[in-house]
């Protein structure tokens, strides 16, 4: 009994725990906001030192320049994965999509980065870096053709707390109902 009572109270712990705190955008709109297949994927995970990670990829070319419509102007970008080929990091202005307070400019050799948002303690949430509305997109990429995406920000598909405690308790029950049948 006490092993059950354990395991129905890790049960409940871990499911107020799995929340996670991403988005992810799917480059796969024109310089017009027309629908067109996807040149690459953008996603930023909160971390629990209250930094943002990010990770940019495109299949098209390389990356000029990526921009999002964050809450702040300039948000600090570093840790990159590759330095020497960033040579800005002040967001956008004028884009196709409006302004994108955020970002940085490369030199194109590069189709991936990963990096890292803000400072130690600095967000809560991915969400207090995203949506100032100053841009029709969340996201934007430039890539070495001189062209233009935008990105929409999607949150993955986490199950919520209430359906991991579900969960937990049917585990709890088919439990109970074996140790009976072999009791």
């Amino acid at each position: 009994m006490k092993v059950m009572r354990n395991f129905a109270l890790l049960a409940v712990l871990s499911s107020t725990m799995c929340f996670a705190d991403a988005v992810q955008g799917t480059f796969n709109l024109d310089s017009s906001l027309n629908p067109i297949p996807s040149v690459g994927t953008v996603s930023f995970v909160l971390q629990g030192n209250g930094t943002i990670s990010a990770s940019l990829t495109t299949s098209v070319s390389g990356i000029l320049g990526f921009g999002y419509d964050s809450t702040a102007f300039n948000l600090p970008e570093s840790n990159f994965s590759n330095p020497g080929s960033i040579s800005n990091t002040e967001g956008w202005q004028g884009t196709a999509f409006g302004g994108l307070d955020s970002g940085f400019a490369a030199d194109g050799s590069q189709s991936s980065y990963t990096f890292t948002i803000g400072t130690p303690g600095e967000f809560s949430s991915v969400f207090n870096v995203l949506n100032a509305g100053s841009s029709t997109v969340n996201f934007f990429l430039f890539d070495s053709h001189d062209d233009q995406f935008g990105a929409q920000a999607v949150v993955p598909g986490v199950p919520e707390p209430g359906t991991l405690l579900l969960l937990a308790t049917g585990g709890l029950g088919m439990i109970g109902a074996v140790r009976r049948r072999l009791a």
